[in-house]
């Protein structure tokens, strides 16, 4: 980015005019041979998708122009997605008139053009290329309007179980067929039936739930619609994402291909827009990839990715362990091993509240904690275990942000972002104390700070339900030919042995100890 960014959005004074302007259209003449609005955007679409294949940085372009043509853009698909056209025609702006006295008869879209120009995602040369290729937006993503709609992946599978149900049926019907063939045979039927419907209420896409449809272009409307867990993030989509770890990223990534591979996804309300991302960023969920768990069912999921977990829900987890192992797994942490806590339950402190007002970003993988996929492990539990507790967790830092949560391999640019922001940083171990009630939120404060690389492969300290003694100060690294700290005496006080079932006392930890003594327990 420049380093007049600032300067250059701030004096934008844009018109709708000037966003025309950008795109190389100056002459209404251009729109002559166009019936309608929908003609001429297409017609806009096409010069943004020369303008912009010609002037990516990837190619050596310059990064304000690339942006302002982008953003230009995106106000005018914005007025042409809501019919804020003037009088339905972007010919009108191109007047000699409307250009003697743009400030009267121009749309005021500062605010909106400066909103774009700010997005500095840069989707790869690639994806543009691509996406010149699409006339209309291939796929359309909305909430199901009427509850009849069956999902095209789930009516396959079930006209194969359906089949197999009639064969079986058949094969019933013969065995009996001696005496009560006529009976037999309409008992068979109706059983055959009654399979057949039964699977086929999976494949209906329910009132109000996301589906996403493809352009058919023979019928030239969307169809082939799929429940959104069914329907595989196609490449060209994929290509498109900036930073798939980061959802909020992903959001603007997603919106930004609005009427180029995508419609419907900014008609659509918050939770269904995070709902959506929260598919597309899931690699399990791309086309093309390989990993996919075999066996894994072909219908939808009954709860929302984005639901929080419920204290009963989190009570089973952790009665269960999670022992799921998981790839990606460092020596000194076995996957699954932590089970998250609930409020009262787990040896936690009974108190939804403990984390109120209180909110966390998380960065890294929590291989102990388990479940997610590979490029998420135990983040999505760790949220949930967070969020039972009153806290609140988002994906970028803000005025509000109160931890930066650390797990295994984190990104080192969170670790400076914190820092920069005077922003604490944790990790499991300390949140499990905290919500044990084994450290207070001034106790933290005082421990000494983590740095990046103790959260590195084999260097990272994993979560455990065991309690830990939390030292207020690290241990110096023992040196070769060193003194081994001199042997406790018999009327020396020994710390009370500690139950890993109960909740020890704050008074039952010595932050004096040696450090030898203490070094396998600091956190």
């Amino acid at each position: 980015i420049a380093p007049n960014n600032k300067s250059w959005i701030a004096m934008t004074n844009k018109t709708l005019t000037s966003c025309l302007g950008d795109l190389d259209i100056t002459d209404g003449a251009v729109f002559d041979a166009c019936a309608n609005t929908d003609e001429e955007f297409k017609l806009i679409k096409k010069n943004w998708r020369k303008k912009v294949l010609a002037e990516h940085p990837d190619k050596g372009g310059d990064p304000d122009k690339f942006r302002t043509t982008n953003a230009s853009f995106e106000v005018l698909r914005d007025l042409y997605q809501q019919s804020k056209v003037k009088d339905g025609t972007y010919s009108s702006y191109l007047s000699e008139s409307a250009k003697a006295e743009a400030a009267e008869s121009d749309i005021d879209i500062d605010e909106l053009f400066t909103k774009y120009s700010k997005n500095t995602n840069v989707p790869s040369w690639d994806f543009y290329e691509e996406a010149a290729e699409e006339e209309v937006p291939g796929y359309k993503v909305e909430t199901a309007r009427s509850g009849r709609a069956k999902c095209t992946v789930c009516k396959k599978n079930s006209g194969k179980a359906a089949i197999a149900d009639s064969a079986a049926a058949e094969a019933s019907t013969a065995i009996v067929a001696t005496s009560t063939a006529s009976r037999s045979s309409s008992r068979a039927k109706k059983s055959a039936s009654s399979a057949v419907a039964k699977q086929n209420d999976t494949t209906v896409i329910g009132l109000g739930e996301v589906r996403v449809g493809s352009f058919d272009k023979m019928a030239g409307s969307y169809g082939r619609w799929h429940h959104l867990e069914c329907w595989r993030v196609p490449k060209k989509v994929q290509n498109g994402l900036t930073d798939p770890s980061d959802e909020e990223s992903c959001l603007r990534d997603l919106l930004s291909m609005e009427e180029v591979l995508l419609t419907g996804l900014a008609a659509m309300d918050e939770e269904d827009q995070m709902t959506f991302v929260r598919h597309v960023i899931n690699s399990d969920h791309w086309a093309g990839n390989r990993k996919r768990k075999a066996g894994a069912a072909s219908g939808p999921s009954k709860a929302k990715s984005a639901k929080v977990a419920s204290k009963s829900e989190l009570a089973s987890k952790a009665a269960k362990g999670g022992k799921k192992k998981s790839a990606g797994s460092t020596a000194n942490v076995v996957p699954g091993s932590y089970s998250i806590l609930a409020p009262g339950l787990g040896g936690a402190v009974d108190d939804e509240n403990i984390l109120k007002g209180k909110t966390f970003v998380m960065t890294g993988i929590f291989l102990e904690v388990g479940g997610g996929d590979e490029n998420s492990i135990g983040v999505e539990n760790s949220k949930s275990m967070i969020e039972s507790f009153g806290g609140k967790v988002t994906t970028r830092f803000s005025k509000n942000t109160s931890f930066l949560l650390a797990g295994n391999n984190p990104v080192a640019k969170r670790f400076t972002d914190a820092r920069a922001k005077s922003i604490e940083i944790i990790n499991l171990v300390r949140l499990n104390g905290l919500l044990k009630g084994q450290l207070t939120f001034d106790r933290l404060g005082k421990l000494e700070a983590l740095d990046s690389e103790e959260f590195m492969g084999d260097a990272y300290q994993p979560a455990t339900n065991a309690s830990v003694a939390f030292g207020d100060a690290k241990p110096a690294a023992a040196k070769k030919g060193a003194k081994k700290p001199a042997a406790v005496k018999k009327d020396d006080k020994k710390p009370a042995a500690v139950n890993v079932d109960e909740i020890p006392p704050l008074e039952s930890y010595d932050d004096t100890k040696p450090a030898a003594a203490a070094a396998a327990a600091v956190v």
